[in-house]
């Protein structure tokens, strides 16, 4: 005798549905790597105090603008626009010749060579993204505005946790989806 009561009555399918993140809508059918990325670079955004938190990918010696979170009405950057990747702080994280954390960009303009659009920025921090076959795609990075901000060693292991998890959401919208963990998980 099954004695099992439902926990609460049967209701009618809902005539519209509605998901809306901070940054962006999608349909409720929508099931989008793009929608995962923006997410979690809308969480990296808000629990490390940035302005701008964005994925590039390195294109034939540029880095081009594929996700980003912002809190600007007007972002310094936009999806789809890029530059030259020797004119960025992305390279230079990346050759070393610059750490993941930079706490006032505005005081290394000079030394590092770097153009006067940089001026705007007080605190950068960036980490490499390597898909799961160990291949560079590019870089996931995050600014503020104006004065600079306490980012530390830790907020690096953060990004770098969202830069795994990007690249594996990237790897599956290639259909390269792979079985292996992240030892950083464990």
């Amino acid at each position: 005798m099954n004695t099992r009561q439902p926990l609460r009555p049967a209701a009618s399918p809902p005539t519209e549905v509605c998901v809306v993140t901070a940054d962006a809508a999608f349909e409720a059918r929508e099931v989008s790597i793009r929608r995962a990325i923006g997410e979690l670079l809308l969480v990296v955004r808000e629990s490390l105090r940035l302005e701008v938190v964005f994925v590039a990918e390195i294109v034939k010696g540029r880095r081009v603008f594929k996700h980003v979170s912002t809190s600007l009405d007007a972002s310094p950057v936009q999806e789809g626009g890029g530059n030259p990747l020797e004119e960025t702080i992305c390279q230079r994280i990346l050759d070393g010749r610059l750490p993941a954390v930079i706490p006032n960009v505005r005081a290394l303009i000079a030394e590092q060579g770097l153009s006067r659009d940089h001026d705007a920025l007080g605190a950068h921090i960036g980490v490499p993204v390597h898909m799961p076959d160990g291949r560079l795609y590019g870089m996931l990075c995050g600014f503020s505005l104006g004065g600079s901000i306490a980012l530390d060693e830790r907020d690096v292991r953060r990004l770098e946790m969202a830069a795994g998890t990007t690249a594996r959401l990237l790897a599956q919208a290639d259909g390269r989806e792979t079985t292996q963990t992240d030892p950083a998980l464990f």
